[in-house]
C-alpha cells in the first residue's frame, strides 16, 4: 500500500500525511480515547497507538495542553450538553511526544448509543499559531458553532446572564413548568478579588472553571446555569426545597473539599424559592443575590434562603441608606449616654457616648439596625462626626450651666480611617467648643486593628501625644490576644460583656478575666469590663482589680439629663476631674 494511504482493512484506507485527523473518546468521566486515526497520531509525533497511550494516558485531558484542559471542557460541555446543538467547536494547544506544542481546531458531535452511552467524534486540524488566535476569521462551518458561543460565557462554557434570561423566561412560560417548583440560586467566592491578588490570575480562572463545573453536575437536570460576571454565578432550577438546599451543599463541600489546597474556598450562595410566575427574572436574580450578599461576612453559614424576614431586613437596609442624610439633618440620631463607674471607689468616672435612631416613620432604631449597613456602604463616618459634634455640643451647655462633668468616650470604625481625616475632625470641633482633649476619650474596636495596621497605629499614637486617651474597644468578641496591646498604645482595654455573660455560668471565665485584667494592668493598660448587670458582678471586679465597669447595673444608654437624675437617684455621684 503506498505510503500516503493507510489501510483500515475492510474500512478502506485512510490518507495519511493530512494536518488532520479524527478520534472517539468516552463522554462519561473517563475520557478514555477509543480510537485515534494515523493522521492524530502522526499529529502527536507518535509511531503508533501505544505511543500515543503512553503520552496522553489514553484520555482527551491527556491530549489536550494542561493549562487549556479546563476553559475546553466546560466549552465543550455547554455547546453538546446544555446547548441546542450536540456538536461543538474549540481551539485548543496540544504538547508532542517531542515536547513541541501545536495549536488545533477541533470539531465534535456529541453521539449515543441505544443502551444510553455516549460519545464523542472529533476531528482535528492542525493549524498555524496566528489563525489559532485570529477570531475575525472563520469558515462557515465554524461561524456557525461560533454563533452558540455568543450565548456561553468564553471561560466557563456556562450561559452568560443574556441568554439566562432569555431561557429562564422561556421556561417559566411554558406549560411544564407550572408543575415544578422553582428556585434561583445566586453564587459567590467571598474575596475573589483578594484570591486573585494571592494567587495570580490563572488560577482564579481554574478556580472559576470548577465552580462552573460542581454547580452543572449538580444542576445539570431540571437547571439553567450561567455566569454573570467574575465570581457570580446564578442557577434557575426545578425540584422541591430540600433538594435544592441539598444541591448547593454539595458545590459547597465540592469547592471546600478539593484536593488542591490553594483552591480550597468557601462559597456562599442565595436562593430564592419563586412565589409567582409572574415575576421578572432580574428581580429573582436579585432576590437570591441580595440573599447571599446578606452572609458574605457570617462565617458560620453558606446559604441563605430570601424570606418575609430578609425582605424585612433589606427594606430596613435600604431605608437606613436613602435617610441617612436626612436623620441627621433632622436630628433623628440621637446620642444616648451610658455611666462608666470607677471600681474602687463606686464614682461615676465617664460616659459612653452611644447612638440611637428615632425616626418618625420606623420609630426607635437600634445600632443593630443602622450600624452595620452604614458600615457595609461606607456612610458610617456621617454618623461617627456627627456623634462627636453632639457630644462636645453637651459637653458645653453642661459646663456653662456648671454640673459635673467626667469624661465621655465616643466610638469609632475603622472606615473612619479611610472616609474622612477623623481624627482632624475631632481636633478641629473639640477646639470650636472648648473641650480639653483629656475629656474625650476615643474608643477603636479591636478587629478594626487588623485592617490598615501600620497607619491606624500612627494615627493613635499622634492622638495620644497629643493628650487624647485610645481606648481597645470590645476586647474578647472575636480573636483576641494581648499581642495586640503589645503592637498598639492605649490607655483603656474594655472586656467584651460576653465575658460577665458567661461568668454565671462557667467557672473558668472569672480566672480567664482575672489573667486577662492582671496582663493589661502590667502593660500599663486600664482595665475596663462592660456587661456589669448584677452587684455579684461589680464585686468580682473589685476582688480582681478592674479599674472601672460599665452596665446596666449603673444604668441603661439615655439622654445625658435622664441618666444624670437617674443614677443620682442610685445615689452615684461624679469623680471630680479637670474640665
Amino acid at each position: 500500500m503506498d505510503k500516503k494511504f493507510f489501510d483500515a482493512g475492510i474500512s478502506g484506507i485512510i490518507p495519511t500525511g493530512l494536518p488532520g485527523g479524527f478520534f472517539i473518546y468516552d463522554a462519561g468521566g473517563s475520557e478514555s480515547v477509543y480510537y485515534a486515526g494515523p493522521n492524530v497520531l502522526e499529529l502527536y509525533g507518535c509511531e503508533n497507538m501505544g505511543e500515543f497511550i503512553m503520552l496522553t494516558g489514553g484520555t482527551f485531558k491527556g491530549m489536550v495542553h494542561p493549562e487549556d484542559y479546563n476553559r475546553i471542557q466546560n466549552q465543550i460541555q455547554a455547546q453538546t450538553i446544555f446547548g441546542e446543538k450536540k456538536h461543538d467547536y474549540v481551539r485548543y494547544r496540544i504538547i508532542t511526544k517531542e515536547g513541541a506544542v501545536r495549536y488545533v481546531e477541533d470539531f465534535g458531535h456529541l453521539l449515543h448509543r441505544e443502551d444510553g452511552k455516549a460519545y464523542y467524534y472529533v476531528y482535528i486540524v492542525d493549524v498555524d499559531q496566528n489563525e489559532f488566535y485570529n477570531k475575525n476569521r472563520n469558515s462557515f462551518a465554524e461561524a456557525e458553532i461560533l454563533s452558540a458561543n455568543q450565548e456561553t460565557d468564553d471561560l466557563t462554557g456556562l450561559l452568560n446572564m443574556s441568554f439566562f434570561y432569555q431561557k429562564a423566561q422561556m421556561f417559566l412560560g411554558s406549560y411544564e413548568s407550572w408543575r415544578e417548583d422553582i428556585s434561583f440560586i445566586h453564587f459567590d467566592v467571598p474575596n475573589f478579588k483578594l484570591f486573585n491578588e494571592r494567587n495570580g490570575f490563572k488560577l482564579g480562572d481554574e478556580l472559576l472553571c470548577d465552580l462552573a463545573k460542581a454547580i452543572r453536575e449538580n444542576f445539570n437536570i431540571g437547571g439553567i446555569c450561567a455566569r454573570f460576571s467574575d465570581d457570580h454565578f446564578v442557577v434557575c432550577t426545578t425540584g422541591d426545597h430540600e433538594s435544592v438546599i441539598q444541591k448547593v451543599e454539595n458545590v459547597y463541600k465540592a469547592m471546600l473539599l478539593t484536593e488542591d489546597v490553594n483552591k480550597k474556598v468557601r462559597i456562599k450562595a442565595g436562593i430564592y424559592y419563586l412565589d409567582d410566575r409572574r415575576a421578572e427574572i432580574g428581580l429573582a436574580c436579585d432576590h437570591a443575590r441580595l440573599a447571599c450578599n446578606s452572609i458574605k461576612n457570617r462565617h458560620d453559614i453558606n446559604y441563605c434562603i430570601y424570606d418575609e424576614m430578609l425582605r424585612e431586613n433589606l427594606r430596613k437596609q435600604q431605608y437606613v441608606i436613602d435617610h441617612i442624610d436626612e436623620a441627621i439633618e433632622n436630628e433623628y440620631i440621637k446620642v444616648y449616654y451610658q455611666p462608666v463607674v470607677r471600681v474602687a471607689t463606686g464614682e461615676i468616672c465617664g460616659y459612653e457616648a452611644l447612638v440611637r435612631w428615632i425616626d418618625p416613620k420606623m420609630g426607635m432604631l437600634s445600632p443593630g439596625d443602622f450600624i452595620d449597613t452604614l458600615e457595609q456602604f461606607h456612610l458610617i463616618h456621617l454618623v461617627d462626626r456627627y456623634v462627636v459634634k453632639k457630644v462636645c455640643q453637651d459637653y458645653k451647655e453642661m459646663k456653662e450651666q456648671g454640673k459635673e462633668i467626667v469624661a465621655v468616650s465616643v466610638n469609632i470604625s475603622r472606615l473612619d480611617f479611610e472616609l474622612c481625616d477623623i481624627f482632624g475632625f475631632i481636633e478641629t470641633t473639640r477646639e470650636e467648643y472648648g473641650i480639653p482633649r483629656h475629656m474625650l476619650d476615643l474608643e477603636i474596636t479591636e478587629s478594626s486593628l487588623n485592617e490598615n495596621e501600620n497607619f491606624i497605629r500612627s494615627e493613635c499614637d499622634k492622638m495620644r501625644e497629643m493628650g487624647y486617651h485610645v481606648w481597645i474597644d470590645d476586647f474578647g468578641s472575636g480573636y483576641s490576644s494581648l499581642n495586640t496591646i503589645a503592637n498598639y498604645n492605649f490607655d483603656v482595654l474594655k472586656l467584651d460583656m460576653v465575658f460577665l455573660r458567661s461568668f454565671d455560668n462557667n467557672p473558668k471565665t472569672g480566672k480567664i478575666m482575672k489573667y486577662i485584667i492582671k496582663g493589661a494592668k502590667a502593660m500599663g493598660v486600664s482595665p475596663l469590663c462592660e456587661g456589669v448587670e448584677t452587684e455579684g458582678h461589680f464585686e468580682f471586679l473589685k476582688e480582681i482589680g478592674c479599674e472601672k465597669a460599665q452596665g446596666y447595673y449603673f444604668g441603661k444608654p439615655m439622654p445625658m439629663e435622664e441618666s444624670r437624675i437617674y443614677t443620682k437617684g442610685k445615689g452615684l455621684v461624679w469623680e471630680k476631674q479637670e474640665a
